[in-house]
């Protein structure tokens, strides 16, 4: 077998992801992943997209041994994968990696946990099949860098289902051969474009990533080919996504280097798009520190890279989703109430009349990033910087270069099992959540993932 080809250089990179090369920062940071992700896909099991698309999972699906989370009933791999893959994406809350600008966990694990739940396989297996996944993910991401993502590719989507087909052919054992041809049959079938945000759309296409690439590395198991070429056709994807545009040095890093760790991951303090969080963290400090009176503030000036603008797409949001990317109900939002949590996605808060008032205040200025502040290594793409004007003439002024729970600035553990338990109780659920905690922290002890949501 030629390994020339991208594909067949990806899966030679996943032979090197072993439980013994894995560095003990990367497998800590991967179990928070892991703990965010549960917690988030049990709070958006409870949203009107993910009901919706489970309902339609359901009949599409055979029932099986996998674990729906948020939910009493079980499918079938391919079904578990989609139905937990639109519920962790389903409120926003997942976590981002910078390597393509993707929501790596929410496609990754869906994946992998129900691959591991299928095969009895351990916790352990479990926790590095979801590693391979996301570095095989972000290998590829930063190949084609985030000029994938400007052309208006949702890459969550078009690189999701690489590293769900990853993740899966490490749990199934597949040799190079057959994991070059499941990640062929997987990534060959595109994916979608980011006019889905604001929609269901945006949760659909993140679980059916993970199905995808189940579904690729279980053909690949009995034996189906896909164009190993996929990558350098002349109608392949280097050239159809990124004007063949891709740097086939990050490929040869997979299981060498770990972009969990650079660029790394941030897991989100607040449940609206990443790209508000540093105007927010900005504006909330800014009130705090100086004791700023919401009804004294005359206008708040957000100045914002083009990437933060080309996300925040609602100023005057009709619905929770469409309130998610937007900037003025995010930070309308942390001055009405000092905080930005899941309960502040209900109707009577995105329709309030009052928050309206408050998010007319705000102006969003696009920007590059201020000359001073180019050798900053603390500078997340997505940065802000933030300017509150009063009524008595005051004025105060903050850059934020990355936002608290960004790869810079991690999520403390006290603030990530706080967010674990806000998602938990949001769900109205009976789970113990000490307990399930505690066994997610510990996954790599677990012998059966089966018994993970026991």
């Amino acid at each position: 077998m030629s390994t020339n080809n991208v594909v067949n250089r990806i899966a030679i990179g996943l032979e090197k992801i072993t439980t013994e090369s894995i560095p003990t920062k990367v497998l800590n940071i991967a179990k928070s992943c892991i703990i965010d992700t549960c917690g988030v896909a049990i709070a958006g099991s409870t949203t009107s997209s993910a009901k919706n698309i489970h309902a339609v999972v359901t009949e599409s699906f055979r029932d099986g041994h996998c674990t729906v989370l948020g939910r009493p009933n079980t499918l079938n791999v391919f079904g578990a994968a989609l139905a937990n893959g639109v519920s962790a994406h389903a409120l926003d809350f997942d976590d981002n990696c910078y390597a393509g600008i993707v929501h790596g966990s929410a496609v990754v694990l869906p994946s992998v946990l129900a691959v591991a739940q299928e095969n009895s396989s351990s916790g352990n297996e479990l926790l590095y099949s979801f590693i391979a996944g996301l570095e095989a993910q972000f290998a590829v991401a930063k190949a084609f860098s985030n000029d994938i993502y400007d052309r208006g590719w949702w890459t969550t989507s078009i690189l999701g289902v690489i590293g769900s087909a990853a993740g899966a052919c490490k749990l199934l054992n597949l040799d190079k051969e057959a994991t070059s041809h499941a990640l062929a049959l997987a990534i060959v079938g595109g994916g979608a474009t980011r006019s889905v945000r604001g929609t269901d759309a945006k949760h659909y296409y993140c679980g059916l990533a993970a199905e995808r690439g189940v579904t690729a590395a279980k053909l690949a198991l009995n034996g189906a080919t896909g164009p190993l070429n996929v990558f350098e056709d002349l109608n392949g994807i280097k050239k159809v996504f990124n004007g063949d545009k891709f740097e086939n040095k990050y490929i040869d890093m997979i299981g060498e280097e770990f972009s969990i760790l650079e660029p790394g991951i941030d897991i989100k303090k607040y449940p609206v798009c990443y790209a508000s969080h540093a105007a927010v963290d900005g504006v909330k400090e800014l009130i705090d520190l100086n004791n700023i009176n919401s009804s004294n503030i005359k206008k708040i000036i957000c100045t914002v890279p083009p990437v933060v603008a080309s996300n925040l797409t609602f100023p005057n949001p009709a619905n929770r989703t469409e309130a998610q990317f937007s900037l003025e109900f995010a930070i309308a939002t942390i001055i009405e109430h000092g905080s930005l949590d899941l309960t502040h996605l209900e109707d009577k808060f995105v329709k309030s009349s009052r928050l309206k008032r408050v998010s007319e205040l705000v102006c969003m200025k696009v920007s590059n990033l201020p000359k001073e502040k180019i050798d900053n290594k603390c500078i997340c793409p997505e940065w802000a910087e933030v300017e509150i004007m009063t009524n008595d003439g005051s004025c105060y002024k903050i850059f934020v270069g990355a936002p608290v729970g960004s790869a810079n600035r991690p999520l403390p553990e006290k603030l990530l099992y706080r967010k674990f338990s806000e998602c938990l109780t949001f769900a109205k659920t009976d789970i113990n959540t000490k307990k399930l905690y505690e066994r997610l922290l510990n996954i790599d002890q677990i012998e059966n993932s089966k018994a993970i949501f026991d």
